[in-house]
């Protein structure tokens, strides 16, 4: 059972809309993540392009605030912690959602947050799809950088977040104005309203992190959305104790739980919800007559479902001004039926003209008599020394990458020659192509998840398990990695004095994970050396103000 999304042939004839939906197809093939709505798989079928991609039973933050819901501020910050680890996962994957708003955050029914459509996100480093000057995006959402249409990046996610959770709270969006024009001015230059204004019952720390969530420089707002979701959950458990003078057992969490099994009571009272007007309309984003508008099922990315068909839904978006063909997905605009299962991609490329073909075909003939001629030779193939010669000439990073040529070369000598004494010479090699291919292997269950992992060796699912650990908590995934190259090793050397036959025993297996294992350490080690170039002179700067702060306000400097 899936949601699909289509584009119309009248849409895909229009200038943007085909290679749009490319590029999101080509965004989220790169993400899985729990708080991502998943691709299942694209294709086309009488030149209408479509993807499918998993079900969200729920309704979308959007639906909730027109249903004149009023969210308490529990609620909003646990969204807010599923939301920034969600785009925590496409940033590190190299996409920018673009487009946070309610309609693109769906809620299903055990209170899970989901983002969806990537309609407009785009690659770090890829072809831009607007041009020059030209914005794309959501106007009352939108960060200053887009407003302006300067380069965007991870941060403008950070501002529309902000703008998401002001408006989840506040019950309307931090700005209003009638004109897109006017919108886009006070997304640059104007502050908001304090938002305690509209919601009292805020905590004065979470008004805080989204004021520094909507600063209009992007360096002044929160590193990453790693480290805000930290400093959110931190806040969360802070005020989720309960004050000696005046406790509220129905604040704080159950003893003993984590942080992250805190349930979200997505049905707040009447009293919190306030009358059921909801909030006011965005602003119009009105498109010339000639301008066609993007419909597509929403089933899984905000729209109503009626009658088990999906109802579309129009976003209030930018067009650009221009767009840059991609298509990357290799989905043409001929009408031969295809579908494609993400993680199943053919590797080829797609099939030439049938002139090429022919001409192909006649040199193939050409030179039939040509390979007739020196089959002896052909059959035979070079001898001992020669294919030794070639092995020793093969660059050493050919190996640990995996490199195909290197591993038909290395496995011809094997089979022909499995008595050559030399053979043992390329045992290293051997052991860096297995270990590639072990870490292929692993990295596509890890993808793939579920019964993938499930028929993984116990050492490999600890191995995948703290490689996804270490999306969440680098230092946690490193102490992982640790304990298991210890307790792989310790296992290797036992096997290998019970067995000296190390491949029936599976110590090599686990000497290669040991590999793997030491290679991500070294990689989560240089990760957090370059997050102390920036991160560091922050909490410096923080400490100093607290310092000075101490004699003064020695409450405000221990917070």
């Amino acid at each position: 059972r899936v949601a699909v999304k289509a584009l119309s042939p009248e849409l895909a004839q229009a200038d943007g809309f085909r290679e749009r939906f490319q590029a999101e197809i080509d965004s989220l093939r790169l993400l899985r993540h729990e708080g991502i709505v998943e691709l299942y798989g694209y294709g086309q079928q009488d030149d209408t392009l479509f993807y499918a991609m998993e079900v969200v039973d729920g309704s979308s933050l959007e639906d909730e605030l027109h249903a004149g819901r009023r969210f308490n501020w529990r609620e909003v910050t646990q969204i807010a912690i599923q939301v920034c680890r969600a785009l925590k996962h496409a940033h590190d994957h190299g996409v920018i959602h673009r487009d946070i708003k309610p309609a693109n955050i769906m809620l299903d029914r055990q209170e899970r947050a989901k983002l969806a459509d990537f309609g407009i996100a785009r690659l770090f480093g890829a072809t831009q799809l607007t041009a020059a000057g030209g914005v794309l995006g959501t106007a009352d959402y939108m960060a200053p950088e887009q407003a302006d249409g300067r380069p965007v990046s991870a941060r403008c996610d950070q501002y529309s977040l902000g703008c998401v959770l002001y408006a989840l709270l506040a019950g309307r969006p931090p700005f209003r104005a009638k004109t897109l024009p006017e919108m886009l001015q006070l997304q640059r230059y104007a502050e908001p309203e304090p938002l305690r204004r509209f919601a009292p019952q805020t905590p004065a720390d979470l008004e805080r992190a989204i004021a520094q969530m909507l600063a209009k420089a992007p360096e002044e707002r929160f590193p990453n959305t790693l480290v805000l979701a930290r400093h959110l959950e931190a806040m969360l458990l802070a005020l989720s104790k309960p004050s000696r003078e005046q406790p509220d057992p129905a604040d704080s969490p159950p003893v003993g739980e984590p942080l992250d099994s805190l349930p979200i009571d997505m049905r707040a009272t009447q009293a919190e919800r306030g009358p059921s007007t909801g909030p006011p309309p965005s602003v119009p984003i009105e498109l010339a007559p000639h301008e066609p508008t993007l419909a597509g099922a929403t089933a899984a990315a905000g729209g109503h479902v009626a009658g088990g068909r999906p109802i579309a839904k129009e976003p209030a978006a930018i067009e650009p001004d221009s767009v840059t063909p991609d298509a990357p997905t290799g989905l043409t605009s001929n009408a031969t039926p295809s579908f494609t299962l993400v993680g199943q991609e053919p590797t080829a490329e797609a099939s030439p003209p049938r002139w090429v073909a022919a001409a192909q075909l006649a040199s193939a003939v050409l030179v039939l008599g040509g390979l007739a001629y020196g089959a002896s030779f052909v059959l035979s193939g070079p001898d001992a020394d020669t294919l030794h010669g070639r092995i020793q000439q093969v660059d050493p990073s050919r190996w640990a990458a995996g490199d195909q040529a290197a591993r038909r070369l290395l496995a011809e000598f094997d089979k022909r020659f499995p008595q050559d004494p030399r053979s043992t010479n390329f045992a290293p090699h051997r052991e860096q192509l297995a270990t590639h291919e072990l870490a292929r292997r692993l990295r596509a269950a890890r993808l793939r998840g579920g019964e993938a992992v499930r028929k993984l060796s116990a050492a490999e699912q600890l191995y995948v398990a703290a490689v996804d650990r270490a999306d969440v908590d680098p230092l946690a995934a490193e102490g992982q990695l640790a304990g298991l190259i210890t307790l792989l090793t310790a296992d290797q050397s036992a096997g290998a004095a019970t067995h000296p036959a190390a491949e029936d025993t599976g110590a090599a297996l686990h000497g290669r994970l040991v590999t793997l294992a030491k290679r991500q350490i070294e990689r989560l080690q240089t990760d957090r050396a370059a997050a102390a170039t920036t991160q560091l002179p922050l909490l410096r700067d923080r400490l100093a103000v607290a310092k000075q702060a101490m004699q003064t306000d020695p409450e405000r400097a221990a917070a």
